[in-house]
């Protein structure tokens, strides 16, 4: 029997039509709506097969599918939905991808259809919407009470399908927009209808007008005031259609909207955003790292540009700097550019000049002009944090301030007023200053700044970047937060609720599970005080969605959504995208440093910590020193680098002599209201001025801030534990180096703790890493669920363990008679070592076939060694490159293990020489330095090939203790550190003090054997 007519039949037609439409690869990590132009339902509607106009069509369909005449019109719909997510959460436990679509899409639209006719005609009022959707689906008089009643019941439940939708593929079909403060059910389908594509486009230039930060939070009711600003001027920027609206009753809705548009806002915006963009300069904002180490803390000042056209290019032309030197740019998020590893900037230049970048591709310029006190908040795209133009209420911030006791003293008393803040640091310790190297001398950092109520009646222009823009906002704070452009933060160090509203005298924050089936119950706190924080940490909030609602005195003013994920609920886009890694040691040497895409033709593989196939390697073992024979006591001589200045501070700025030149716009003649901006011509400071300064004066009133900040919770420990990050990795499941990277910053924000992390997973078999010819990372992948035969006979757990698989893992060990054991660390800068005990390899092998997707690697350590090839013939696959030209050169010096200044690259060595701020490693043989070649390779690795020529293993065994070292940053390369990591299943341990790395519990035999392989 032909059912191709059958209602539902077509419907399902329509729905995958409408979302290969709407959320096709274009909305890819933008914000994504319904849109039911005709153009667009037209384009859906010829992907079928149907003919004639497409909005009758798409109503007719959706009207069929209903049940009008009975009480439960939406049932049908309903009983698909749930169907479709049972599909959803046995698509997660099995960690593949859900693409088909909810079956919601036709509905949606025709929700958004009425929506987009209020105001209209003259039929029905203009804020009238349920009768506009039961004329367009005909809902019979008689049937009207029960429709609007499942209506009820079930329009906010089809709309949240939608937002699942987008969710699950992470941004991939775009980023969800259906979020309504108030009006919920009118209010759903108007956040698609009521700002058109055009206008929303437009929004970026409101934004950065305002100085909003990427990705903020804002309170809808707040942005009203500006954007009736924006919005208001003469021409307006917006459609007329947008005017027509916002001068009527939908102030609300379109704010809403733009709030929404804000929170995914990546900082990027088009070339025809403002008038003469491409004439213009691009954004050049200072970064800030505090990097907080096993040496103490240490400031690390850089840069991120982005220019009006985004380019690519490999280097930047410093305008500003005497030369005009150029500095190597790696792309980063948000369209922007940051330096390449390595690279040393003059710190008083960067934070105290006018600084002026260029890029050779379109010539365009980004710039940047010192300010005397600079707001910086944390980026969580670049892990790091970038100035901003003003600090925002509840954010985490820092703030550098020019040393000037009047200008330090101001800003204290102001944040300790209306906020509070941690540790002040100088170039130079002195009371009540902690020193911190790498901050310029003149200049103090204040750190731990958190505001909760807006100064007024701030006189002194260089605080006016500490007064917050919105006068109300709620946000999450601290955390982890995992990548991805839909923002989720994992549930085992979950953020901070936090929020302020100025002159508020109760408030209210209420968190409620979305899903009915989700995890626990809701919950709410109150504080009779203008600002609340709430830590989540020990609430024990369970993988899930949840709503969070403000409330200020009884008036809801923001809502939002906290999704909450860990390796139990994987990305599984990111899952069954990334690629499946392994090492295949039967093609080229060079398989033992990086792995590649697996394939079928490779009979000698590793994955994680298993070797499959047998090995043919027969191994010479080398006897080892029995202590280290390189120098071990700490350089009391600093290698002597001179970074680049950037820039000359301007004596007649206002930066030097503390006086702002603040340029008004000309009068115009009439009456003026509103707020008057005056631009600072040298630093660009912007202060406001009422239109109308006798009404204003009238308007003021002297208020006492009734803040305690002595209610709140003491500032909590921001740090996240490597344990942690392991598991938002797990979840992540691999990808690019860009995913690894966001979340390692947020334990610390370096590019060489993010190194030192991708080495220390990788030695231990939790992940494998896909490198380019120069051995830089590429790609990386979590390793399967698996068990590593250890040396004492206890398996290790690598790769992809998370916490519901390890408690599964735990009652199968235990009914099987052995145990689950944990070592915690302390540290959070160490990762906790699970194994298992008591237990043969043959019974492991029965509780992985139980578990399933789980494997064995027997004897781990000892067969992957007798796999790997001699470090000659890895040197031989490394590829040959001109020596490039260079400014500085180092040699690596075996007897003290230590890089040693030398003119230029002359003679067999590893060299590390620097060109355009890129640092790069190079192994010169004989003949390599006539003819001016070398093989590149990391740092780690030319040490080793330098020691291998010289006949000495940069190695020395202590057969007592059973510890193998190596000088700090010689780490073993590759599976050779794979091989002697998985011994005693622990990541090395580092001693500064001695400057060696030791791996544990390492064989005597395994030992000498890798010696034997390293000096061959």
């Amino acid at each position: 029997m032909d059912d191709s007519n059958s209602p539902w039949v077509r419907y399902d037609a329509w729905n995958f039509a409408l979302a290969e439409t709407w959320f096709s690869g274009d909305s890819a990590f933008h914000p994504a709506y319904v849109d039911v132009d005709q153009a667009v339902l037209q384009s859906a509607a010829s992907r079928i097969g149907v003919a004639g106009d497409p909005t009758a069509a798409l109503i007719d369909v959706v009207r069929e599918s209903l049940w009008l005449e009975d009480d439960r019109a939406f049932a049908a719909h309903r009983r698909s939905l749930d169907m479709w997510r049972a599909r959803a959460r046995q698509a997660r436990a099995t960690k593949s991808r859900m693409e088909a679509p909810p079956p919601v899409m036709p509905l949606l639209g025709v929700f958004t259809v009425a929506a987009e006719q209020m105001g209209a005609s003259d039929v029905y009022a203009a804020n009238a919407y349920r009768p506009r959707l039961e004329a367009l689906l005909n809902v019979p008089a008689t049937r009207s009470r029960s429709f609007q009643n499942a209506f009820t019941q079930h329009s906010e439940v089809v709309w949240r399908a939608l937002n699942e939708y987008l969710e699950l593929n992470e941004g991939l079909c775009g980023l969800p927009t259906a979020y309504s403060l108030g009006h919920r059910y009118v209010g759903l389908p108007q956040s698609q209808a009521l700002v058109r594509t055009a206008d929303r486009r437009k929004l970026p230039q409101f934004f950065r007008l305002f100085g909003f930060a990427p990705r903020s939070e804002a309170v809808s009711s707040d942005l009203e005031r500006l954007l009736d600003i924006w919005i208001g001027q003469t021409p307006s920027p917006v459609s007329r259609n947008l005017s027509r609206l916002w001068k009527g009753k939908a102030r609300e809705r379109i704010a809403g909207i733009a709030s929404v548009e804000l929170s995914h806002w990546d900082g990027s915006y088009e070339k025809d955003d403002e008038e003469g963009a491409s004439s213009r300069a691009g954004e050049l904002r200072l970064t800030v790292l505090l990097r907080r180490g096993l040496g103490g803390r240490r400031l690390e000042l850089s840069f991120a540009a982005r220019f009006p056209t985004p380019v690519t290019v490999e280097h930047l032309t410093i305008e500003s700097a005497e030369g005009k030197p150029r500095v190597a740019v790696l792309p980063s998020a948000g369209a922007r550019m940051r330096p390449a590893p390595m690279s040393r900037f003059d710190a008083e230049s960067l934070v105290g000049a006018a600084v002026s970048l260029s890029e050779p591709s379109r010539h365009q310029t980004a710039a940047r002009r010192p300010r005397r006190v600079l707001p910086l908040h944390r980026d969580d795209l670049l892990g790091v944090f970038v100035e901003v133009e003003k600090i925002q209420l509840t954010e985490d911030a820092m703030v550098l301030v020019k040393d000037e006791p009047k200008v330090v003293e101001l800003v204290k008393e102001l944040l300790s007023s209306h906020g509070r803040h941690g540790d002040i640091f100088a170039a130079e310790s002195r009371e009540g200053v902690d020193a911190l190297p790498g901050l310029p001398t003149g200049w103090l950092l204040i750190d731990g700044v958190e505001m909760f109520a807006v100064p007024s009646e701030v006189k002194h222009a260089d605080l006016n970047p500490l007064v917050p823009l919105m006068s109300a906002q709620m946000s999450f704070a601290g955390g982890l937060k995992m990548p991805g452009r839909v923002r989720k933060w994992s549930s085992q160090q979950p953020p901070e609720i936090r929020a302020a509203v100025s002159e508020a005298s109760r408030l209210e924050i209420a968190l409620a599970p979305l899903d009915e089936r989700g995890p626990g119950s809701s919950r709410s706190w109150t504080a009779d005080q203008p600002a609340i924080v709430v830590d989540l940490s020990d609430e024990g909030l369970a993988d899930g969605d949840y709503e969070v609602t403000l409330a200020a005195d009884g008036t809801t003013l923001a809502q939002t959504t906290l999704r909450l994920r860990s390796g139990d609920t994987p990305d599984l886009v990111s899952w069954t995208t990334s690629p499946r890694l392994v090492y295949e040691l039967d093609g080229a040497a060079i398989a033992a440093l990086s792995a590649v895409d697996m394939s079928e033709a490779s009979d000698l593989l590793v994955d994680g910590p298993r070797l499959l196939g047998e090995p043919q390697v027969r191994i010479e073992p080398r006897a080892l020193p029995g202590a280290p024979t390189w120098l071990t006591r700490p350089s009391q001589k600093a290698t002597n680098v001179r970074p680049v200045v950037m820039g000359v501070a301007d004596p007649r700025s206002c930066l030097v002599t503390g006086r702002h030149y603040l340029e008004l716009p000309p009068y115009m003649g009439g009456k003026t209201s509103g707020q008057i901006q005056g631009v600072c011509r040298t630093c660009g400071l912007v202060k406001s001025f009422p239109g109308n300064p006798r009404k204003q004066k009238r308007k003021q009133q002297k208020t006492s801030l009734d803040l305690d900040l002595t209610r709140l919770p003491a500032p909590r420990e921001t740090a996240v534990a490597l344990d942690t990050c392991l598991d938002a990795l797990i979840h992540v499941g691999g990808g690019s180096m860009g995913s690894f990277e966001r979340v390692a910053t947020q334990a610390e924000g370096s590019s060489l703790f993010v190194d030192d992390l991708l080495r220390t997973l990788e030695g231990l078999g939790h992940v494998d890493v896909k490198r380019d010819l120069n051995l830089l990372p590429l790609e990386w992948e979590i390793t399967p669920t698996q068990f590593a035969e250890l040396a004492d006979g206890s398996f290790l757990l690598t790769g992809a363990w998370s916490a519901a698989s390890r408690s599964r893992l735990r009652a199968l060990v235990e009914e099987a008679g052995g145990a689950l054991r944990v070592e915690c660390s302390t540290q959070t800068k160490l990762l906790s070592r699970w194994s298992v005990e008591g237990l043969s390899a043959d019974l492991m092998e029965e509780i992985a076939l139980a578990i399933g997707d789980c494997f064995v690697a027997r004897d781990a350590a000892a067969r992957l060694l007798a796999a790997l090839p001699p470090l000659s013939q890895v040197t031989e696959a490394l590829p040959l490159r001109a020596i490039p030209m260079h400014s500085k050169a180092q040699k690596f010096d075996l007897g003290s293990a230590r890089w040693v200044p030398v003119p230029g690259v002359a003679g067999p060595g590893a060299y590390r020489v620097e060109q355009s701020f890129r640092t790069i490693s190079l192994w010169v043989d004989h003949e390599g330095a006539i003819r001016r070649e070398g093989r590149q390779g990391s740092v780690q690795l030319v040490k080793h090939i330098a020691a291998s020529a010289a006949g000495r293993p940069l190695a020395a065994y202590s057969p007592a203790r059973e510890m193998l070292f190596v000088p700090l940053g010689s780490d073993l390369p590759g599976l050779y550190g794979r091989v002697a990591t998985l011994c005693g299943g622990s990541s090395p341990l580092v001693s500064t003090g001695t400057r060696t790395l030791a791996y544990t519990d390492v064989p005597r035999r395994t030992a000498e054997s890798l010696a034997g392989l390293l000096t061959s």
